[in-house]
């Protein structure tokens, strides 16, 4: 488990991303170890330069109050019918945060801010 005896963004912070109307959490045990799809359908298609980008967002994305936690470990990355599917590794897990949403919020953002929009999220564990 990571320190997190820090308080950080709250819901209401990253509202606007319109990421809490379509995730409510994970419906399996989040835990070290546990492998789990994030499968988003976005509403317009994803030029291949932007591919790359987020595929690097996956590989490195960390989180904290530094920005130091590294939650996951992207193990596989696709793009299929405007979804962008990210298959990934818990390596460490917080007590407190949900660190899939927070992924998904900065996911949002980025998406957002290219024009794009979230318009269906399902987020299931892979055996």
């Amino acid at each position: 488990m990571t320190s997190d005896d820090f308080e950080y963004y709250t819901d209401k912070d990253f509202e606007w991303t319109g990421v809490l109307n379509l995730y409510l959490g994970s419906e399996f045990p989040n835990k070290k170890g546990t492998t789990f799809r994030i499968d988003v359908l976005i509403a317009e298609n994803i030029e291949e330069p932007e591919l790359s980008i987020l595929k690097s967002f996956g590989q490195s994305w960390t989180w904290g109050e530094d920005r130091r936690i590294k939650a996951f470990e992207l193990l596989e990355f696709q793009y299929i019918d405007k979804r962008l599917i990210f298959d990934f590794r818990t390596m460490r897990k917080s007590r407190k945060y949900d660190e899939i949403k927070y992924f998904l919020f900065d996911l949002g953002a980025g998406i957002e801010i290219e024009g794009n929009k979230i318009k269906e999220i399902q987020v299931r564990e892979l055996k």
